[in-house]
């Protein structure tokens, strides 16, 4: 069994949060959990962009030469794959 708690809103939240749960058909501890996350995502995001304002031009090529995947399309194991698999 999981723990639970009551928090005190405004019922003018209350209302919102419950408009929302049966809007999306979720319990309204989901609806806040869903929020939580998105801004926390948004958060994240504004600090990747952020710091990746400060870089230079060499610092951000640096980074993604170092970082990013490549994909060698000659590589005959890939077109054996995609066959295999139907892709």
């Amino acid at each position: 069994m999981s723990g639970s708690t009551t928090i005190k809103v405004p019922r003018t939240l209350r209302d919102r949060l419950a408009l929302r749960a049966e809007r999306d058909h979720l319990a309204l501890a989901q609806v806040i959990e869903r929020v939580l996350d998105e801004n926390e995502d948004r958060e994240f995001w504004a600090r990747v962009h952020s710091e990746h304002a400060e870089l230079s031009k060499a610092e951000r090529e640096a980074y993604v030469d170092g970082n990013a995947r490549r994909d060698d399309l000659g590589d005959a194991a890939d077109d054996t794959l995609s066959e295999r698999d139907e892709w």
